[in-house]
């Protein structure tokens, strides 16, 4: 059964279900050593934790966004995503490890593994009137490499007076099947939808993942993928 702890201390509205709001409190000290052997200052820092089999071998997984770089003042200065591979015996052994962000004040995280997909999810956290935003990443096993296998992006702005009419528009993108949909639904007008297909040259893998390239390029893909305009 997938598990998520869900830690968003890093924003400033703050979803704690976890143990003083660190997902670490989760892990076994073993495992807290492996990533503190590639991310040094990950133990300063809250952790998002979920865990999940994700590589379909039948033992529990570990997925970690941490902080590996603080800045002078101690304060979290980047992000990581962390893999790591449940072994025989109950020991872990880290499998990914993405490129790192800038860590963002206003987006609260999530990590969800369930039928052996990883989905990090983002949104807006705070002054999110009258546009706000929202963004998810899916990543599965695709001949034994954890790749990128879709990402959704939608943004709602709000006007009108009493901010009574809504205007919603976003993307979807499906790397498996080549596919991306673009929508559009507002007050008035209701919903609206195209669909095209684009060609992919390589599928990413989840050590080239990095969230800051996915948000100053609207998608993850710039080099790989031709994407067709709405």
């Amino acid at each position: 059964m997938a598990k998520t702890i869900t830690t968003t201390c890093f924003a400033v509205l703050l979803t704690i279900s976890a143990s003083a709001c660190r997902g670490d409190d989760q892990l076994s000290s073993e495992t807290l050593s492996s990533i503190k052997k590639v991310c040094p200052e990950a133990p300063r820092h809250p952790m998002l934790v979920a865990t999940g089999d994700l590589n379909g071998d039948g033992l529990p997984d570990v997925a970690a966004i941490v902080c590996c770089k603080s800045t002078e003042y101690g304060e979290p200065e980047d992000e990581v995503l962390i893999i790591l591979y449940g072994q025989q015996g109950g020991s872990y052994k880290i499998a990914y490890r993405s490129e790192a962000w800038f860590w963002g004040k206003r987006r609260e995280m999530e990590l969800e593994i369930k039928s052996k997909v990883l989905v990090l999810s983002e949104h807006c956290a705070y002054n999110c009137n009258p546009e706000s935003w929202a963004s998810s990443y899916k990543f599965k096993m695709r001949h034994n490499e954890l790749i990128l296998a879709g990402e959704d992006h939608s943004s709602t702005f709000l006007s009108g007076k009493d901010l009574e009419f809504e205007e919603t528009s976003g993307n979807s993108v499906n790397y498996l099947t080549q596919k991306v949909s673009y929508w559009k639904k507002t007050t008035s007008q209701g919903y609206a939808e195209k669909r095209l297909a684009f060609k992919l040259k390589a599928p990413l893998s989840l050590s080239n993942f990095n969230l800051e390239t996915c948000i100053i390029n609207g998608f993850c893909m710039p080099t790989s993928v031709s994407m067709p305009k709405q």
